[in-house]
């Protein structure tokens, strides 16, 4: 996957997380009764929408650059094999 690709992909699982803990903080505010009601969920529940998608971004981000540093990695090249042959001088 390219990096833009990935971005844009962490953009969108950040922006729809962001705007699921707005929506839950907002209907606080406005006093939505179901939430007003549960008010430590509400703002547990905002903060871990949030904190997930960074904490998979990071962990995506830190396989990803292990991978690269492990294929960066070449092993030594192989040694020549030696025949020892006895000469016919």
């Amino acid at each position: 996957m390219a990096v833009n690709a990935w971005l844009k992909a962490r953009a969108v699982e950040l922006g729809a997380a962001l705007c699921t803990a707005t929506i839950l903080i907002g209907g606080l505010a406005i006093g939505v009764p179901f939430l007003v009601e549960r008010i430590p969920e509400v703002f547990l529940y905002s903060f871990c929408c949030v904190t997930a998608v960074l904490l998979r971004a990071t962990i995506d981000l830190a396989v990803r650059a292990s991978l690269v540093a492990l294929h960066g990695i070449r092993p030594a090249p192989a040694s020549a094999t030696v025949r020892l042959e006895p000469s016919n001088a």
